[in-house]
């Protein structure tokens, strides 16, 4: 397992841009929150600013209005208007917001430069109304996020038997949703797009329905930890998407050959952020224990990206700007 864990985490690390002149603002990274309400205003911060922190140009935040005016007051690096990736954080399920994110699926739907990240609040209308994840053109750019019991909701709004084996449960879910990729969220992170994913991917010579994230995490859950994951799959996707378009070519980061790879996207941006997420928890428990909150991990997202991607490269270290 250390061995498949190492390749697919190197694969993940070909996803992240080098830093360099050539590259323009936004290229590293525009990602956009759409939640936020008058009950919810912590989580759609928490999330753009761990995708900021993380290494995006660019955060936007499309909130109601009551809540907008408290996200500004969070941090000045937040543009909170328009712009659509991650739903559901802080959404509430009124029913002018859960129309928003409605409309916000249909419009990605049309858009081949938009993957979108599916969390909290955006997870209740996927099971209300399955339709808003389905009918992607081509390989689904969709990732959905849930914790335990949203994801057993979403099993029986799909007529999925919540208590079969758990190794089969996630692929099941996902086949269901045309291929999304799902990570389901416990003990440890169990992800898949309901495909068999080959040896390629895998880089041991097996094949499986799932990936496993089994990197320690933290003894404390808190209330913005999956926000942070959100943030983090939005920009690790991004990445991989601007990457599979030969957008970073110029800077000495080409395209993946392997067409396996430019379709998995998804699925390693579900896996890298899966272990960042967890190690981001491990680092905040060991150094607040029992009094972690999410503003501590928010600081360590930083430290821990090196811990676990390493340093950032810079184009000039590739020798060829």
């Amino acid at each position: 397992m250390a061995k498949q864990h190492a390749h697919l985490m190197g694969l993940v690390g070909k996803m992240i841009p080098p830093l360099s002149p050539k590259l323009h603002k936004g290229q590293a990274g525009r990602i956009g929150v759409l939640g936020g309400s008058g009950d919810y205003s912590g989580a759609p911060y928490f999330s753009s600013m761990g995708a900021m922190r993380f290494g995006a140009d660019l955060a936007h935040v499309i909130c109601q209005p009551d809540a907008g005016a408290v996200i500004k007051t969070y941090s000045p690096d937040l543009i909170v208007h328009g712009h659509v990736l991650i739903i559901g954080p802080g959404l509430g399920r009124d029913d002018h917001m859960q129309n928003c994110a409605r409309i916000a699926f249909e419009l990605a739907k049309k858009n081949d430069q938009m993957g979108v990240v599916v969390d909290a609040d955006g997870l209740w209308l996927v099971q209300n109304d399955p339709m808003v994840v389905l009918d992607w053109p081509g390989v689904p750019r969709v990732i959905l996020t849930p914790n335990i019991m949203e994801f057993k909701r979403l099993c029986q709004a799909l007529k999925i038997d919540p208590n079969s084996d758990v190794d089969t449960l996630c692929p099941q879910l996902a086949r269901a949703l045309q291929n999304v990729t799902i990570v389901q969220k416990g003990s440890a992170d169990i992800i898949s797009n309901g495909l068999v994913i080959t040896s390629e991917l895998l880089g041991d010579g097996a094949q499986s329905e799932i990936l496993k994230g089994e990197v320690e995490g933290g003894l404390k859950r808190v209330g913005g930890q999956g926000d942070i994951l959100s943030g983090s799959v939005g920009v690790l996707l991004a990445w991989g998407s601007e990457w599979v378009r030969g957008s970073y070519e110029h800077v000495g980061h080409p395209p993946p050959k392997s067409k396996a790879i430019a379709e998995n996207i998804p699925l390693l941006a579900a896996y890298g952020a899966s272990t960042f997420n967890r190690t981001v928890s491990r680092r905040g428990w060991e150094r607040k224990g029992r009094s972690m909150v999410t503003h501590d991990l928010v600081d360590l997202v930083g430290p821990v990206y090196e811990e676990v991607f390493g340093k950032p490269e810079t184009g000039e270290e590739k020798g060829k700007l």
